[in-house]
């Protein structure tokens, strides 16, 4: 029963990403990328739904009120985005893996929204990618970013990558840490079978760019992880 609802899942979501990239292409061309933000979100929220994932949010009762923050979450697999972007109220863009923008119907819609592709193989096209995104947050837009890089192999919380929290310092941008707890249990990375369930999608406490400004990358890469690892657990 398992194999039919992942089968029916991955067919409507392949409809759903379609509808998705016409949306983000209209809004495109017009030149209004919060036009359809909104319907976006509510497509996003339904595409792990179809799946019989049931997601119960916790810690953000609406929008993150004052300048812009940083959103960093646990890297789980595909579902994750949609989970984030279909759950976090305020428009976001994320930073995401620059392989990404070459898949096939996704890569269109996440360099439509204007999301920010960062390498893991080039130093100075990844540091370019963070002077990217500290613009976005200049402009006033939060960031969603999962500091792992990777998906988790095991189900566990993997070392964190420095460059977000450089971004969260050179950008002075308070930190959302989000933590997604049932993920892996839906579906693992290496297997195509989603099981239905109940995932938390849990919001942790603000962390202000007043508090870490003395931090070096490392300890508030370190200090945030432990945040997080501490909410999963």
């Amino acid at each position: 029963m398992y194999y039919l609802t992942t089968f029916i899942g991955y067919f409507s979501a392949f409809f759903i990403l379609l509808i998705i990239l016409l949306l983000v292409l209209i809004q495109s061309l017009i030149g209004n990328q919060k036009l359809f933000d909104p319907l976006i979100k509510l497509l996003s929220r339904a595409l792990p739904a179809i799946f019989g994932i049931r997601v119960v949010r916790s810690g953000l009762s609406g929008k993150i009120a004052g300048k812009p923050v940083i959103f960093m979450a646990n890297h789980v697999n595909f579902f994750d985005v949609f989970i984030l972007y279909g759950h976090i109220p305020d428009f976001i863009r994320a930073v995401e893996l620059e392989d990404h923008f070459h898949w096939p119907i996704w890569g269109a819609i996440t360099r439509r929204m204007g999301n920010i592709p960062i390498s893991h193989k080039n130093t100075q096209d990844a540091l370019k990618s963070l002077d990217d995104a500290h613009a976005v947050i200049s402009c006033g837009t939060s960031m969603a970013i999962l500091p792992e890089g990777h998906r988790t192999r095991d189900g566990e919380l993997q070392p964190f990558m420095r460059g977000p929290f450089r971004l969260a310092k050179t950008a002075v941008a308070d930190i959302v840490p989000v933590v997604m707890k049932g993920l892996w249990e839906r579906k693992a990375v290496g297997s195509l079978l989603v099981l239905p369930g109940k995932v938390d999608l849990v919001f942790g406490e603000r962390i202000q760019a007043e508090s870490f400004k003395e931090l070096s990358d490392r300890a508030l890469k370190d200090k945030v992880r432990g945040v997080i690892l501490s909410m999963l657990e």
